[in-house]
């Protein structure tokens, strides 16, 4: 069976699983030991399993080729490399090495960090952040297929990690808190095998997790809360691994935090058309996004996430249910937490975990402001109504436009109160007015009667409008005092109470 035989995703498929060739009576040796890396067995929590059906152990160090760019503001553009092989040559590689916050990239399978801008824009949106060492981990030359020497192989790439960050420690004066981990992938998975060897490491960042080998596993093989006092994640690529549906991440919660923007999978806007995507990124990346859109989207949410002024704002919900059915719209007096980079300014208590769910745009910029509404109906007019309601949010930036808020048939009962999330790929600034317009749709058996004979014109009757803006937490309240709104009609509110 060749690429031309098969769609681009089963292609990727086959490359990706099915290659085992590599596969020898010498490979089924319980454990390898590397010098100062340690061993790495293959039975035990390692070992064959439903979800690892097939064992490799890691390949030498040297053969693997881990190499540390250093990037700093001073040397943007130029990296300073240093082979995981050769840390004794670190005070000379790197002499100018300063103590400040360092980040540390690694990338995931088949990336190359030469050869793909991802890690390279991961960078340049973090110097221009902040004034930082920015390390990224080029492991290139041990991810190719087959996927399951890859996912053997960032064992050892953690542990240079790992041996990486305690010279750094000892040589350079740094201590385990000046340290973020942020890895895509299979790369999220190296960072977790780093942090479980850097007692009081700060931070890692998982960016949609490698799921294939991984999820179910036991939290030894796996990223989980105990490799990093803060554990981060964005899941975007979380549906089964299958003929139809090719999810490359985890659907598992694997952090203290965990963001599903979108529910975790089939992100807005990725399409399998490649002129599509090659016109929104570029040949090399397009082609990428063509083949794995929902695993790189994680990325690109991560990397917008640094330094835009919208904060991706997430909401904590027990279950994507509760989202889809509106239950989780408000966040409490402590503020909602923010998706990606500036996740750090929402740390659950100790021993806390939470899933956060949130809406993305479909294009760059993908951030979205989030307006929740509550409609309150009089109590002493009118009757209840069927029908949609459609709102547009003005503000002294801009507005809304007209959005739906209700995507099913409705019955707005009189004295009732009624909850709706906004979205707005803009921030509209200070919200000065609402126009409400609603239309009725009547019962089957009225039909004839309301519609058509014109004996009755349907209104809604509104006491108040609240506007709840998340960004900048701050309400608003719109008052009405029984306006009516009929069928077919809308009204503009304005004054404030």
């Amino acid at each position: 069976m060749c690429c031309q035989e098969m769609s681009a995703v089963l292609c990727l498929l086959v490359v990706c699983f099915l290659q085992v060739n590599k596969v020898t009576a010498t490979d089924k040796r319980a454990a390898v030991c590397f010098d100062r890396l340690g061993c790495f067995a293959t039975e035990g929590p390692f070992g064959i399993s439903l979800e690892r059906p097939l064992v490799l152990p890691p390949e030498r160090p040297e053969q693997i080729g881990t190499i540390f760019q250093l990037y700093t503001r001073d040397r943007s553009n130029s990296s300073l490399n240093l082979p995981a092989t050769r840390l004794d040559d670190l005070t000379t590689v790197w002499a100018q090495f300063k103590n400040k916050p360092t980040k540390i990239l690694s990338h995931g399978f088949i990336d190359n960090s030469n050869e793909t801008p991802y890690q390279r824009n991961l960078k340049d949106e973090l110097l221009a952040h902040g004034d930082y060492n920015v390390i990224i981990v080029d492991w290139s030359k041990g991810n190719s297929p087959p996927y399951t020497q890859a996912t053997a192989n960032t064992r050892v790439v953690g542990a240079q990690i790992g041996l990486l960050v305690d010279e750094l420690i000892k040589k350079k004066g740094m201590s385990a808190s000046d340290f973020h981990l942020i890895g895509h992938s299979l790369g999220a998975q190296i960072s977790g095998y780093a942090g479980e060897r850097i007692p009081g490491l700060a931070r890692i960042s998982g960016i949609d997790p490698a799921g294939p080998y991984f999820e179910n596993t036991d939290p030894v093989v796996r990223l989980d809360p105990t490799d990093a006092v803060f554990v981060d994640v964005i899941h975007s690529d979380g549906a089964p691994l299958g003929l139809l549906e090719l999810g490359l991440g985890t659907k598992q919660a694997v952090g203290h935090l965990d963001f599903f923007p979108n529910l975790g999978r089939d992100q807005p806007g990725c399409t399998r058309n490649p002129f599509t995507q090659i016109s929104q990124w570029g040949l090399v990346e397009g082609s990428i996004e063509t083949l794995i859109c929902n695993h790189m989207r994680a990325f690109h949410y991560y990397v917008e996430s640094i330094n835009t002024r919208c904060p991706f704002v997430g909401y904590p919900c027990n279950s994507e249910q509760d989202f889809t059915n509106g239950v989780c719209n408000v966040c409490g007096t402590g503020g909602c937490p923010y998706m990606g980079f500036h996740a750090d300014r929402s740390k659950p208590s100790p021993g806390q975990r939470r899933k956060i769910y949130l809406t993305t745009d479909n294009h760059r910029p993908f951030c979205m402001y989030h307006l929740e509404l509550t409609v309150k109906m009089s109590s002493i007019s009118g009757q209840s109504e069927q029908g949609y309601i459609t709102v547009d949010i003005v503000g002294d930036q801009g507005s809304t436009n007209d959005v739906r808020l209700n995507s099913v048939v409705t019955e707005f009962e009189v004295g009732k109160e009624y909850h709706f999330s906004v979205p707005t790929p803009s921030d509209i600034g200070n919200v000065q007015s609402v126009k409400f317009s609603f239309v009725q749709v009547p019962p089957l058996l009225n039909v004839f009667q309301w519609n058509l004979l014109g004996l009755r014109h349907p209104k809604l009757y509104i006491d108040e409008i609240d506007v709840f803006f998340q960004e900048q937490n701050k309400k608003l309240r719109f008052c009405s005092t029984g306006l009516s709104v009929e069928t077919d009609h809308s009204v503009t509110i304005s004054r404030q109470c």
